[in-house]
């Protein structure tokens, strides 16, 4: 199900181009005044209990405070520098998912593309033997991965230039837990490769085709 994004305006009466807030995120979602309504309870409740900086919000809350997160071609306006801020940054918590999927896609080929590609082809077992003769299913894992790895790696640079007007990210699950994050852990979450073995190098992909 696909998850939905809203942005929560931490003081209207700044200047539009100066305005700074949150990205929530919400798993699953329904109607849009169902969304509406969980996130400004989620931030009433935040807020209440401390769990956001005490002096947000010091002009007031309110449901105007909140807007759909939306890309510039669902728009007919210009985008806020906010919004904009806003939908770097879910791309990047999406590109971050899809590479996730495909770091858990080549962990069973990991160890024997490893054993391959380091000269070890004697260490093979049966079953990487068949592996490894599927070269069509190799090649198709190892290319999704390269190409995830990358597409973060360029939007997280896009990202640095553009998330100083985002004061962190907080993301509400289906179960109706919540979990908050800065923009720098998300960040440093989107640098982080766990591949389960070692990644394939330069050589390995080119052997690959």
């Amino acid at each position: 199900m696909r998850n939905h994004y809203f942005l929560v305006i931490d003081d209207l009466e700044k200047p539009s181009s100066q305005r700074s807030g949150f990205l929530v995120e919400l798993e699953g979602g329904g109607r849009q005044q169902a969304n509406l309504d969980k996130v400004r309870e989620l931030i009433e409740s935040l807020w209440i209990d401390g769990n956001l900086p005490q002096d947000c919000f010091i002009n007031g809350f309110s449901e105007d405070n909140i807007i759909m997160a939306r890309p510039k071609k669902d728009t007919d306006r210009e985008l806020l520098p906010i919004e904009e801020a806003g939908n770097y940054l879910i791309e990047l918590i999406e590109l971050v998912a899809a590479k996730t999927q495909a770091q858990q896609e080549y962990i069973p080929l990991a160890a024997m593309v490893e054993k391959i590609f380091t000269g070890r082809e004697q260490e093979l077992t049966a079953e990487e033997i068949q592996q490894a003769q599927d070269s069509k299913t190799v090649k198709s894992v190892i290319s999704k991965l390269t190409r995830a790895i990358a597409d973060v790696e360029l939007c997280r640079k896009n990202c640095e230039q553009h998330t100083d007007l985002i004061m962190g990210i907080i993301q509400l699950g289906e179960n109706g837990e919540s979990k908050i994050q800065s923009t720098e852990a998300v960040m440093e979450t989107a640098k982080a490769v766990d591949n389960g073995g070692k990644q394939p190098t330069k050589n390995s992909r080119a052997k690959a085709k």
